[in-house]
């Protein structure tokens, strides 16, 4: 193994360098962190005490998955927790998605939704407005089932990852994510034909 000029141990892997990951995942972690909180201050702040726990953990990384998915790990880990400490969590901005992509069932449709910058105002306030509604009931959803969901539909991530990422099953997070469809159905049924 070689060490930095803190004289820390590298391995291979790490020995990019701290700031070699840094400039490689940072806005990706900053991305990730956002998502959870929705400020960017409390982001970025995050963002350092992730980088903190990857330099203090740099010579335990035991290489059993890509370095990307440790650190997404801790961030969502430390997302997490920041979260729990303010007992209350937050949506991601949907980006104007139509509900029917959001839930990712094709056979579902929204009345109005045509698409980003439509001509006719009503339409833009009913799509607004579903988008608003769409939030908060994803907002509402317990963690255990809208942190698979927000990994899921948001990162794109495999169910492989997100299980990798939040350390349970490959079925858990098949039936979180199933069960969280399911709830925002119920909540979200009458606005879809």
């Amino acid at each position: 193994m070689e060490s930095n000029s803190s004289g820390r141990p590298q391995s291979p892997e790490t020995a990019l360098s701290f700031d070699d990951l840094y400039r490689e995942y940072g806005d990706r972690i900053l991305n990730v962190l956002f998502r959870f909180t929705s400020r960017e201050q409390v982001a970025r702040d995050l963002l350092q005490d992730v980088f903190l726990k990857v330099y203090e953990n740099m010579d335990s990384f035991e290489q059993r998955s890509q370095v990307y998915t440790w650190i997404y790990r801790i961030a969502v880990n430390h997302a997490l927790n920041h979260l729990k400490r303010e007992r209350r969590t937050v949506w991601v901005d949907l980006m104007d998605e139509s509900l029917g992509e959001l839930l990712r069932h094709d056979s579902v449709e929204l009345p109005g939704f045509g698409g980003l910058g439509s001509a006719r105002p009503d339409v833009e306030a009913e799509n607004n407005e579903m988008a608003q509604l769409a939030r908060e009931s994803v907002d509402s959803l317990p963690p255990k089932f809208k942190i698979p969901f927000v990994l899921f539909k948001d990162e794109q991530m495999s169910y492989a990852d997100i299980a990798t990422v939040l350390d349970i099953s490959l079925s858990a997070v098949e039936s979180r994510i199933h069960r969280a469809r399911k709830i925002l159905m119920k909540k979200l049924g009458p606005l879809i034909r």
